[in-house]
């Protein structure tokens, strides 16, 4: 690390590249899931390890509410939980490297629904990197707008909407119970999905999304690595937060592309080609800008 960062800064990168590295890990083993279960399922139990990871914590500190939005807290989880399920659909249908860089289209749509729903101005900084952004999903997509191309651009938008939500929350909650209202929609949702794929959806994409598997072998393992990466990453990358400005550490986020397409060539994905590494070039810059206009 260069030494005019001071020591607190140097921990928020240090925090942020591990829980990049640890959110890289949880792609990976929902990886391992897809083969053998559908996205509905696999985001139960990846929340269903993260309620419990949460609920410990409540023994050791009491939860304390303002409250008075409990639509928006609402909104929020369901938002949420949606929003994995569309990213873990994209993971299991396409590489890890391709499913990442749609994920990554978030600030983009944070961005123009901050200016929508909260009235914050958008400067021509920040309109440039919504265009250079916007220009990335039109490379990474080739114009052809099919299932997983739809599903990937409604990740970031869905998750954009969900952080827009955790912002209008912030004066009103705890943060912890934010994350468990995202955390127990993430397991009742797709519990009735599963419930109902049989009676309801019959067949087509929601059947094949939705439908319960029951774990074997390996996939038990898979599942409890996924639910402590992902709660490990989810605090690392709050104590990044902490540590060093929100700019610095929303840019070394977009390390988790690097992590997740190494991941993805380990496990057997073609490398990137052409459109794959033009596109994430122009999203990731698009970002990078959209966080440095904030600060």
């Amino acid at each position: 690390m260069p030494q005019n960062i001071d020591n607190q800064t140097q921990k928020g990168i240090w925090f942020m590249l591990l829980a990049s590295f640890l959110f890289a890990l949880t792609m990976l083993f929902a990886k391992l899931l897809s083969g053998s279960m559908g996205a509905v399922e696999v985001t139960f139990w990846r929340n269903g390890i993260g309620l419990l990871v949460i609920l410990a914590t409540l023994f050791q500190t009491p939860i304390r509410n303002v409250g008075g939005k409990p639509v928006t807290l609402m909104f929020r989880g369901i938002i949420g939980t949606v929003a994995l399920i569309t990213f873990f659909y994209t993971i299991g249908v396409t590489s890890l490297s391709h499913a990442i860089v749609y994920a990554k289209t978030e600030p983009i749509f944070t961005a123009i629904l901050a200016f929508f729903l909260l009235k914050e101005k958008l400067r021509w900084d920040a309109l440039l990197a919504i265009g250079i952004g916007f220009a990335g999903v039109v490379v990474l997509s080739r114009m052809a707008f099919e299932t997983i191309h739809i599903m990937g651009i409604l990740t970031g938008f869905l998750s954009a909407l969900a952080y827009t939500s955790v912002r209008s929350l912030k004066a009103y909650y705890d943060p912890r119970t934010v994350v468990l209202s995202f955390m127990v929609w993430g397991v009742v949702l797709p519990f009735v999905l599963m419930v109902g794929s049989n009676e309801f959806f019959g067949v087509g994409l929601m059947r094949t999304l939705s439908c319960f598997v029951m774990p074997m072998g390996w996939d038990w393992v898979w599942i409890i690595l996924m639910g402590i990466a992902a709660a490990g990453g989810q605090m690392y990358m709050t104590r990044a937060y902490f540590y060093a400005k929100a700019g610095l550490v929303s840019t070394i986020s977009y390390s988790v592309v690097l992590f997740a397409t190494l991941f993805g060539i380990l496990l057997g994905d073609v490398l990137p080609d052409g459109s794959v590494i033009v596109g994430a070039i122009l999203i990731v810059a698009s970002g990078v800008m959209l966080s440095r206009s904030k600060g």
